[in-house]
């Protein structure tokens, strides 16, 4: 997935926050326990933002170098596009 691309999840797709502050993403086969900073960038996804914003915003969330949420995100973000979750 590109920095200009506008991420959406896929079809069953959901993200869903517990009480205990636990984040999943609810998939068709089953749920994904999140991390906090995935958590945070797929909070970001809505099919209108670009991915370079969603790192740009968790990169300064998370005091971190854009590099870095860079390369942590594109890979989440392409791990999950391989599998339908997000498109």
């Amino acid at each position: 997935m590109k920095p200009t691309a506008h991420p959406r999840f896929g079809k069953g797709v959901k993200l869903r926050h517990d009480g205990d502050g636990s984040v999943m993403l609810l998939i068709p086969e089953g749920a994904l326990v999140l991390n906090a900073p995935a958590a945070a960038a797929l909070e970001l996804v809505d099919g209108t933002r670009p991915l370079a914003e969603i790192i740009a915003t968790v990169a300064e969330r998370f005091d971190v170098s854009a590099g870095r949420a860079g390369e942590d995100i594109l890979d989440l973000f392409e791990r999950l596009e391989q599998r339908g979750l997000v498109q």
